[in-house]
């Protein structure tokens, strides 16, 4: 299939070029962004398909020569949890960063047939939850959590993937760092796994919107589950404040993402075949108020192979084109669908592994990719030596802190509550600020 492109902002050759389709799977964590840059692209003559399978999938489908590109939260393990072969198969291949994002916790709990939208909880508690350890939420951590609000009496039924999910893997890689004493106890052994146990009330569902349709349904109070935060922004689903070390409870924004990831360590060896690949622990810790302690980012498996059997001039172009937009132009859509923009030095070396792509096949073009004409909202081209997302991110309202509030302003909405949100709404929070108030619960 070919397609010619004249134009397209700051995202591609201003001179025609070929285009060919692509075809992709994995992370259901990135497939909300990532279908809607395939829809922007769409109308300059890119055509691009993408499956969300779920990480582990996207990874074998990559392997296999299934696919032209995969996309994972987490990177090839060399053999995963059953004792299988989990790398890439002697294809050649790089690590390409396309979004950062926060894994929330998203629920549903009823008091009085009205949504609860403002509850809080401790890494502890949720770790606690999820290995069966708190089963009511009417347990008095979660009453703690919340300054002594008061929960019905309701058993909590964790809802967890049935697929192989970087999810998953980016969730239980915080217990197990964070919380190795529960989280070992309940998985049997240390590490991260893509297949979380499901034990006790626990109920699987696969890929993410899976996991947000059975906690949303009907039959759905007193559920609570993982995802990444765009699941619940776009179906207006209220999420979990989590506790950070700074001592506020905290929802993944654009703006606490982009702030815990600037505690992100990233692999910075070029020779590595894990280049680029990112190390969280710091992330997990990070002291600023505003820092949401599960925050991360996925990758693309890119085909890097002079003689790769999938691709040809065309297709390269399409990919070349596609992550060019996407890493520029797409970001400014990120926080908008519940996401976080990559900030400048991913972006840089995002278009350093796109240079691999021309390596591999000199035909193609990829000239004038300059990070200064690249529209990403974390940084000015007059200024690349600040994350400006980081720098303008809000500190939380006084009623996060832990000890106060609850605050009283609605989760889920994609907008952090500052104290700014809460005189708005009506001083909500301080309206309930003995301990032994109701938690605000909505319609």
């Amino acid at each position: 299939m070919g397609a010619v492109l004249l134009t397209l902002t700051a995202a591609a050759p201003a001179q025609a070029v070929a285009y060919a389709q692509i075809e992709g799977s994995g992370s259901s964590w990135s497939e909300v962004i990532v279908q809607q840059w395939i829809s922007d692209v769409d109308a300059y003559g890119m055509k691009v398909t993408y499956q969300g399978s779920g990480s582990s999938q996207g990874r074998k489908d990559f392997a296999a020569n299934v696919t032209d590109f995969g996309i994972s939260e987490i990177p090839y393990q060399g053999t995963d949890e059953f004792g299988n072969a989990d790398n890439a198969n002697g294809r050649d291949f790089a690590y390409l960063p396309i979004v950062a994002g926060g894994t929330a916790f998203t629920y549903q709990l009823r008091i009085g047939g009205k949504q609860v939208k403002n509850l809080r909880l401790s890494g502890a508690t949720i770790a606690k939850i999820f290995t069966n350890q708190i089963t009511n939420w009417s347990d008095p951590a979660i009453k703690a959590d919340n300054n002594g609000r008061i929960l019905p009496s309701l058993p909590i039924t964790p809802v967890v993937r049935s697929d192989g999910s970087g999810t998953t893997a980016q969730f239980t890689a915080y217990l197990d760092h964070e919380y190795p004493s529960i989280w070992r106890a309940f998985y049997g052994r240390s590490g991260m796994t893509s297949y979380f146990p499901r034990r006790g009330r626990a109920i699987a569902a696969s890929k993410s919107d899976q996991v947000m349709n059975t906690i949303s349904s009907a039959a759905g109070n007193g559920t609570i589950g993982y995802v990444e935060y765009s699941y619940p922004v776009n179906a207006a689903y209220p999420v979990v404040k989590v506790l950070n070390r700074g001592g506020y409870f905290v929802e993944p924004t654009q703006y606490n993402v982009a702030v815990a990831l600037t505690k992100a360590r990233i692999n910075q060896d070029k020779t590595s075949q894990n280049y680029l690949t990112q190390i969280l622990t710091d992330v997990y810790t990070a002291s600023d108020p505003r820092a949401y302690p599960l925050s991360s980012y996925s990758y693309m498996l890119i085909p890097t192979g002079a003689k790769d059997v999938r691709m040809t001039t065309a297709k390269r172009q399409t990919l070349a084109d596609f992550m060019f937009y996407s890493l520029c132009q797409g970001q400014t859509k990120a926080g908008g669908y519940g996401y976080s923009p990559l900030p400048l030095n991913l972006v840089q070396a995002g278009f350093e592994q796109l240079g691999k792509l021309k390596a591999a096949d000199p035909a193609i073009d990829i000239k004038n990719r300059d990070v200064r004409s690249c529209n990403n909202p974390t940084f000015n081209g007059r200024d690349l030596g600040t994350n400006r997302l980081a720098q303008i991110a809000p500190a939380p309202a006084t009623c996060d802190k832990a000890g106060q509030g609850p605050c009283g302003s609605p989760t889920g909405t994609g907008a952090p509550t500052t104290n700014q949100s809460e005189a708005r709404n009506g001083g909500a929070a301080a309206a309930g600020a003995g301990t032994t108030g109701a938690a605000t619960a909505t319609g």
